[in-house]
């Protein structure tokens, strides 16, 4: 049986008890896992890390950064076992980048401000893949549909496609509604063209959400979780009664509604 290290606040303990659990008398579900089964995992636990950050919750959000750093440690573990990285390797890596794109901190180079950082940032970054066959858009498989749609629009920003303002966009994202209006008002619903629409109205309101500087995954979690508040505010009239809450007339809950969003 193994034995935990004695000192748990060691980064070479984590190492040690992560060994442990993939070893012959380890953990059985540890030691099922490849690097595909525990990528939807590894999503999991980052938005899970950023919901405990949105709520500002210390504890929750360190906790939640272990998870995220279980997750870099497994994977690093995978890795060592059929010898392709160990986690050095993954520290390296990373430093290397670090102090690579960061030449106005680790070299004699002057910016203004952040901007020019960015801008600094992108061409090292273009050097590196210099030679590199890839597609424009780029973008992880496992990301949500919002923050791609985000960075489809910032790509083609870059390529010179793009609305010059805000304004432009919301327009945009008005005729996307008409569009849409005029499909739910067809005779007959045609369930691909709602689809259609629904996606154009989706996507347009993500670019405007660029164009405002806002982010759009996150400005939808906090709805998400306002909504949540308000609608747990209006069950509580109610003693907590989900059959009672279900049985009021439509009038007596949107009185609810109101009072809800005034608290």
């Amino acid at each position: 049986m193994p034995i935990p290290p004695k000192n748990l606040n060691e980064f070479s303990s984590l190492l040690q008890l992560m060994r442990d659990l993939r070893g012959p008398d380890g953990c059985p579900w540890d030691k099922e896992q490849t690097h595909l089964s525990l990528a939807p995992y590894a999503i999991e636990e980052t938005f899970e890390m950023v919901e405990a950050l949105e709520k500002q919750d210390d504890a929750e959000f360190c906790e939640e950064l272990g998870d995220v750093l279980f997750q870099v440690v497994l994977h690093a573990q995978l890795a060592t076992e059929r010898k392709a990285f160990d986690i050095t390797d993954v520290i390296k890596s990373i430093s290397e980048k670090l102090v690579r794109r960061h030449p106005h901190v680790f070299s004699e180079v002057i910016v203004s401000g952040s901007e020019e950082v960015i801008k600094n940032w992108d061409a090292i970054k273009a050097k590196e893949k210099a030679g590199k066959v890839k597609p424009v858009f780029n973008l992880p498989k496992g990301l949500p549909a919002l923050p791609t749609a985000e960075k489809i629009g910032s790509k083609t920003e870059k390529l010179k496609f793009d609305w010059s303002e805000a304004k432009q966009v919301l327009a945009q994202l008005k005729s996307e509604i008409t569009e849409l209006e005029e499909e739910m008002n067809r005779a007959e619903l045609d369930n691909g063209a709602l689809d259609h629409e629904m996606g154009d109205v989706l996507f347009s309101a993500a670019q405007l959400a660029r164009h405002l500087k806002i982010d759009a995954e996150s400005a939808l979690r906090r709805t998400n979780l306002r909504f949540q508040k308000r609608f747990n505010h209006m069950l509580a009239a109610c003693d907590n009664n989900v059959e009672k809450f279900t049985a009021l007339p439509s009038e007596q809950k949107e009185e609810l509604w109101k009072k809800a969003k005034k608290v």
